[in-house]
């Protein structure tokens, strides 16, 4: 177990405990109307009222202190004094009951004493993510016990009494110590496994990520765009060929060559809308996927990035500058997507053919044929 796992353990421990305390708390009042039931007209009404006065003001300001902790964040590194004072004080307004309620009745006494006993038990569940709260609010429930009942009575029952109670909570402070150690390793544990999965998670999309991207441009890669045309019912497409790419790998050599593909691929994404794919078809082709729009916004768009490609050099160290033909092709009913790309392709030739630098349409590239058919 690392320091950080011990620190995160305990820091949650705290958390869960503050919260539970907050719970215990307002449940207390259940706790006095018994005390009150058992000694009603056995003690004193001045001293019943006495007790429950003095522990309602103390529980009254602890609960009030503790929701405001809890609001801003029950942080152990800021609440840990504020907290183990919270304790303290519900142990003292248990202890007093031996100064009032005591020494009234003998069986009444044995009564309120295993009370004070079942409050302890209680109580040890209440901290058991944070058990030196614990361990400070039955330290003082013990001693102002124990000095109640040998002021008040000053009898042989009072020492038995003292002992017993004494006893009673060294044993479930010594049970207690030892659940609360599991209850943190368990919380550590948790926070292992979700820390873990967190990482797993993660891998798996960088996993899922890297399939489909490509290595060298960061664009997507084929399997993701016939993945993304699985869903797309009316679009364009924009085959893109770097001109003369050959040349600059034969001039440069391939690693200013791999430069010039991230540039372009970097420029090519500055023309494009968050809702348009783009990926590496193969070597120096680039495919853009342009959803719900028409072959005449796809060229308007083609036309932007070819003249964005040629204005600036990809590259200015080396000084590279090249220019791109595009195809344009768009979607029609029935036709398959090997038919779209083979006509985008065909688009493609054509402006390359026609000087390269162009923008050219699959409608394009079957006017020679109706003309030669006519």
């Amino acid at each position: 177990m690392t320091d950080s796992d011990v620190s995160i353990a305990r820091a949650t421990g705290f958390s869960e405990c503050a919260i539970a305390l907050r719970r215990a708390l307002t449940t207390t009042p259940a706790g006095w109307l018994l005390a009150v039931w058992f000694c009603w007209d056995r003690v004193p009404s001045t001293a019943i009222f006495l007790w429950l006065g003095t522990a309602a003001a103390l529980w009254g300001g602890s609960l009030l202190v503790l929701q405001q902790m809890i609001a801003r964040g029950p942080k152990l590194e800021l609440h840990r004094k504020r907290f183990h004072w919270i304790a303290g004080l519900d142990g003292l307004a248990w202890g007093l009951l031996t100064w009032f309620l005591i020494g009234h009745d003998p069986v009444l006494d044995a009564v309120l004493m295993a009370l004070l006993c079942g409050v302890t038990s209680i109580n040890a569940q209440v901290y058991g993510t944070y058990v030196s709260a614990y361990f400070g609010q039955i330290g003082v429930l013990w001693g102002v016990s124990v000095l109640g009942l040998m002021l008040v009575t000053g009898s042989q029952s009072a020492i038995d009494y003292a002992a017993g109670l004494s006893l009673f909570i060294a044993l479930t402070a010594y049970y207690t110590r030892a659940i609360s150690r599991r209850l943190l390793e368990g919380i550590r544990l948790l926070h292992a496994n979700a820390s873990l999965a967190s990482q797993l998670r993660s891998a798996l999309q960088k996993v899922e990520l890297d399939a489909a991207t490509d290595a060298l441009t960061g664009q997507w890669n084929r399997r993701a765009l016939d993945d993304f045309l699985k869903h797309q019912k009316t679009f364009s497409i924009l085959m893109l060929d770097i001109d003369f790419f050959k040349r600059i790998n034969d001039e440069f050599g391939h690693l200013v060559g791999d430069d010039v593909l991230r540039a372009f691929a970097q420029r090519l994404r500055e023309f494009l809308r968050s809702g348009d794919f783009c990926a590496r078809f193969g070597g120096e082709e680039f495919i853009v996927v342009l959803p719900e729009t028409t072959l005449a916004t796809a060229q308007e768009v083609a036309e932007r990035i070819r003249k964005g490609v040629a204005e600036l050099p990809l590259l200015h160290k080396p000084k590279v500058q090249a220019t791109v033909s595009i195809g344009v092709a768009t979607m029609a009913q029935g036709q398959s997507i090997n038919a779209l790309f083979a006509a985008a392709d065909a688009a493609v030739y054509l402006a390359k053919n026609a000087g390269r630098n162009q923008v050219r349409s699959h409608v394009e590239t079957v006017l020679p044929l109706q003309v030669s058919a006519v």
